[in-house]
């Protein structure tokens, strides 16, 4: 970071860049020690990844070691060549020239695409399908390969990069080496999801493979995100916190959202690419609700709660959701939703909140440990002297995803309503049954069962001007 803000004192960093800084510098030591390095950055469009990993980080590379040599890919010439061109003017700045003095180019290769150092190092800019004999490398970086959506989507295109990087790349690495693949997700089976699947197949078959270290950036945290480099394992950022807050705030990313779709967004910007070969849910059948339509509708109030049976950071999060059903008519509307690694004590709080604000049925699943759960709800109510029935779901006969599948029909028809803050939900609809969480889904799968035991009804919803959740009495 430092070498960056000497080059340009304009230059803006967050955490994340120091985290990919941390990775880029590890993985030179590495590889001066003849170690194998294979490293993964997926991180959203306009987040400085390529400035950083694909410009200063080769220019204070050979600042460190004038000996070594990069081979630069992007999925055009043109862009590959802009990149060579910028590296080599850091590197004949007048401040490189004070950090590293005695680095200096050859005046005879002083290319765009290709140019050495009077110390051997070396710098090759190719596009995808570029040949590359006659030159090899310490590190390969692999910066977007993928050039748009179109392509991303095309199997020919695809393969063509699959090859490209087998076939010709991979073949130029001086030893072990590093591979630094860099780039913003745009499907399951793009160049990541291919190497990916690669690994785990050989993994599987038990034979010798590149094992792949994948670093994530969300533009929106699906989790709380920790440092486990450090022994304090600090935090990083919150569940829903932006990646770059000084630069994509989250009213600005809510926006980016809205334009480019849940589509791309969840593949470019959120890094969990959907499937569409795969898909059951699609985004043509969210339909949204303004909290003002609901002002004079009658409606009954479902609170359902999907406990979680681990509160470690990769397992699925508890979920609190309160749905809505027009008594006059289909629709059904997401109201609010808590989902979390909470605490019992924490569920227990959540429930009542939805349960005080809303006058809702409440549904607990309860299987194994979760019946201790509703135990304590039940204990609650009496320190609170607050009592409602709390009914149990037990959906035995069915598996989860059959539970899940019993939402296409309502999805289909047109009859519920999200929010257009429901980007995690309609996240995991999109990517299902493939995605990686559905605990959001599966909760709100169990409204179907709720609908058959619910049997409130509210007087019509009104809202507070300072809250759209307060309702207030119209009788």
């Amino acid at each position: 970071m430092n070498f960056c803000q000497l080059i340009d004192r304009n230059y803006l960093a967050s955490w994340h860049h120091e985290l990919i800084a941390q990775k880029l510098e590890n993985a030179l030591l590495r590889v001066q020690n003849g170690e194998k390095v294979r490293l993964i950055l997926s991180i959203p469009p306009r987040h400085g990844k390529s400035q950083l990993a694909s410009i200063y980080f080769p220019a204070w590379a050979l600042g460190k070691y004038p000996e070594i040599k990069f081979i630069m890919s992007t999925y055009g010439m043109e862009l590959s060549e802009t990149m060579g061109m910028k590296t080599r003017d850091v590197i004949q700045s007048e401040p490189y020239g004070f950090i590293f003095p005695d680095i200096s180019l050859r005046p005879d290769q002083k290319a765009k695409a290709k140019w050495l150092t009077t110390q051997g190092g070396a710098y090759t800019a190719v596009g995808i399908g570029t040949a590359v004999t006659g030159t090899g490398a310490n590190v390969i970086i692999l910066d977007d390969s993928h050039k748009d959506r179109a392509e991303a989507e095309s199997e020919t295109q695809r393969k063509n990069v699959w090859e490209y990087y087998r076939s010709t790349l991979y073949s130029r690495l001086e030893g072990f080496g590093a591979v630094i693949v860099i780039m913003q997700r745009w499907h399951t089976d793009d160049l990541v999801g291919r190497l990916l699947e690669e690994q785990e197949r050989l993994v599987k078959a038990g034979e010798e493979h590149d094992e792949w270290e994948v670093i994530e950036f969300p533009a929106i945290a699906h989790n709380d995100e920790y440092d486990t480099s450090t022994p304090t394992q600090r935090l990083l950022r919150k569940q829903g916190d932006a990646l770059w807050p000084s630069r994509y705030p989250l009213d600005v990313l809510t926006n980016i959202r809205q334009t480019v779709g849940v589509y791309n967004w969840t593949s470019q910007y959120q890094q969990q690419p959907i499937s569409a070969e795969t898909q059951v849910f699609h985004e043509r059948f969210f339909r949204y609700y303004d909290e003002k339509e609901l002002n004079n509708k009658y409606l009954k109030y479902y609170t359902i709660c999907d406990p979680a049976i681990s509160q470690s950071d990769d397992a699925d999060n508890t979920v609190i959701i309160t749905m809505a059903k027009d008594a006059d008519g289909p629709n059904i509307y997401r109201i609010r939703e808590d989902a979390g690694h909470f605490t019992p004590k924490q569920t227990i709080d959540l429930i009542f909140k939805h349960r005080e604000e809303y006058n809702s049925d409440v549904f607990i699943e309860t299987f194994a440990f979760q019946k201790a759960l509703k135990f304590a709800i039940e204990e609650e109510q009496k320190i609170r002297q607050n009592y409602f029935i709390l009914k149990e779901l037990k959906d035995t006969t069915k598996a989860k995803e059959f539970r899940i599948q019993s939402l296409i029909p309502l999805y289909e028809r047109g009859v519920i309503f999200h929010k257009h803050s429901d980007i995690e939900y309609e996240t995991e609809l999109l990517q299902f049954p493939g995605g990686k969480h559905d605990d959001r889904i599966d909760a709100a799968a169990y409204i179907t069962t709720a609908l058959q035991g619910g049997s409130r009804s509210s007087k019509p919803k009104q809202f507070h001007a300072k809250s759209l959740f307060k309702r207030k009495r119209a009788w």
